[in-house]
């Protein structure tokens, strides 16, 4: 008898035909239906491959003549539900592709172009979107695969990689992530990951802390990495106000309040004895976004400390002394410790926060509380003009200790100027109103509002457009256009600085230059000041200068400082 053998493949089909075969006849119906499903999943990952191809190559552009295309916004939308909704490996893999996306349209000639095609293509924008719908796919293969890549041995390699470019974009995934692994995994990365994956994994944690996390954030203080104590701190605050807010009328539990005390005594630590002033301003922010009682004193002792500082261009003391009025509704001459220490030894004992008024209620005097958690305070409201022209890509060897880079550290002045900018953007906190002007051989602003700066307010889409975006797509190029720079921050010929109402728009204005002006319509130093002087006369706005290179070509940036309320620092 000869004996016959199948083969795999061939013992599945005949089984299959056998079982169709058994079907009544209304089975084909629901064949019919499952290729029709079949056919609609390919179709929509076919649709989102051809835009996302099209879109690394710049022919989709999701802004049009300076407004954002709603249209486009909701085809993208669309596309990438209808891929989540597939909820297989394959469609997370395609949906991980556009959360990295980085589009490369072209080479373009000058950083202003490049930073025209970056607010064309609003690649955040895309980025964010595909990462929240990764985020409702439930495959337990699309998680494990996710999670896998956290573990690649090359993660610490010296040079950058395609695996931890792609860890990165994980992290953020699963930042916000419902699952408890995605949870445990993301503590696991702060702890253990490389640097710049550790500060990833802080502010994807951060987008959506906890209180169930304190303990961990509290532990991540100590860490040495300064962009992770500032993420840290921000994620503390956010933790923690919800519970502990006395202007809701909180009356946290016992164990919340061990919690809120124990992160109170580490953020004053970090405010009182941090050498990097950008954290110090996170750990401030945080102690006061907790808007309870026992966050005075360490705001107290935090001002007390800064005032003994020689050199802060930022006007810590400043923010301090204006979130302690905001706070107590104090409202206290500046430059020293003496009448917030005695206020608090007479106030203390009985000192409440107020409690936030309802909806339509209205208060006999102003608030300086309120006024201060809507924005209104100098330091929250900074318009940045930044010098891109050819010199800043020159080599710098530090020789002080102005900038959180230590003395002897060789850079190059725009890296510092990157550096230094994105530890104040991350440190500033969500509402507060900001914008960057760029300068080379011509200006361009980061966002714009008709032909003047927006007021753009920071949340977590914001800071990922500016602080990835915008920022690493400047190059250095060109000549120094200051002066063009100005006119369009201050608008010498129209109201500037202020929004339609004549209200102030932007109060404090940071100019980071390295050199004389070279271009535009104006190159003599003194009657740029002039102008300055009188378009700013009555605006009052604060305008600070950080200079870099030979300071006979800068020193006229330190007399504009002084002449329109602001400090002048020179890098070294």
């Amino acid at each position: 008898m000869r004996t016959v053998i199948l083969v795999p493949w061939l013992v599945v089909n005949l089984a299959a035909g056998s079982v169709l075969a058994q079907e009544p006849r209304h089975a084909d119906g629901n064949r019919g239906a499952a290729s029709t499903a079949l056919a609609a999943q390919g179709a929509s990952l076919a649709a989102l491959r051809t835009w996302l191809d099209d879109y690394r190559k710049g022919a989709i552009r999701l802004v049009k003549l300076d407004h954002v295309d709603a249209d486009a916004i909701a085809i993208l939308e669309q596309r990438l539900s209808d891929v989540a909704a597939i909820d297989t490996l394959p469609a997370a893999k395609l949906l991980f592709e556009v959360a990295g996306v980085e589009p490369k349209p072209g080479a373009a000639k000058s950083s202003t172009e490049l930073v025209d095609q970056q607010r064309e293509l609003q690649p955040w924008r895309v980025q964010g979107m595909a990462q929240k719908h990764l985020r409702t796919m439930r495959g337990d293969d699309v998680l494990a695969w996710l999670l896998q890549m956290l573990s690649s041995p090359s993660l610490r390699a010296q040079k950058p990689s395609a695996d931890q470019k792609n860890a990165a974009v994980c992290l953020r995934v699963l930042g916000g992530h419902p699952s408890l692994e995605a949870q445990v995994e993301l503590v696991r990365a702060c702890k253990t990951m490389p640097t710049e994956l550790r500060v990833v994994a802080v502010n994807a944690m951060a987008k959506d802390p906890t209180v169930d996390l304190v303990p961990t954030l509290q532990d991540l203080l100590r860490d040495a990495e300064p962009n992770v104590r500032i993420a840290v701190c921000n994620a503390l605050g956010a933790a923690l106000q919800p519970h502990v807010d006395e202007t809701l009328g909180q009356q946290p539990s016992t164990d919340t309040l061990q919690l809120r005390d124990g992160s109170i005594q580490k953020l004053e630590e970090l405010l009182v004895r941090d050498p990097v002033w950008q954290v110090r301003n996170a750990a401030a922010f945080a102690l006061a976004n907790m808007k309870c009682k026992p966050v005075v004193p360490a705001l107290i002792n935090g001002l007390d400390a800064e005032l003994t500082r020689k050199k802060d261009p930022w006007a810590m003391d400043v923010r301090l002394h204006k979130l302690l009025e905001g706070l107590t509704g104090q409202q206290v001459v500046r430059g020293g410790i003496a009448p917030w220490r005695e206020f608090w030894l007479k106030e203390g004992p009985t000192f409440a926060v107020r409690p936030k008024v309802a909806p339509g209620g209205e208060r006999a005097v102003a608030d300086p509380y309120e006024k201060f958690f809507d924005l209104e305070v100098e330091s929250d409201r900074v318009l940045f003009v930044l010098d891109f022209s050819g010199s800043m890509a020159e080599p710098i060897t530090l020789q002080t200790h102005t900038t959180a880079a230590g003395k002897g550290v060789a850079t190059t002045k725009v890296a510092v100027v990157v550096s230094e900018l994105k530890k104040l953007i991350v440190s500033l906190p969500d509402g507060a109103l900001v914008n960057v002007v760029v300068f080379g051989d011509d200006v361009r602003v980061w966002r714009q509002e008709g032909n003047r700066p927006a007021l753009v307010k920071l949340d977590d889409e914001t800071r990922d457009d500016l602080l990835g975006s915008f920022l690493d797509s400047l190059r250095p190029s060109g000549a120094t256009n200051l002066y063009g720079a100005l006119d369009k921050a201050l608008d010498f010929g129209g109201r500037g600085l202020h929004d339609k109402y004549y209200a102030a728009g932007f109060d404090t204005l940071y100019v980071i230059s390295d050199g004389a002006p070279t271009a535009g319509a104006v190159v003599d130093k003194d009657e740029i000041r002039r102008r300055v002087r009188e378009t700013n006369n009555l605006r009052r706005i604060a305008i600070h200068c950080i200079t870099f290179g030979a300071q006979n070509d800068t020193e006229f940036l330190k007399a504009l400082a002084n002449e329109n309320g602001g400090r002048h620092i020179h890098v070294e």
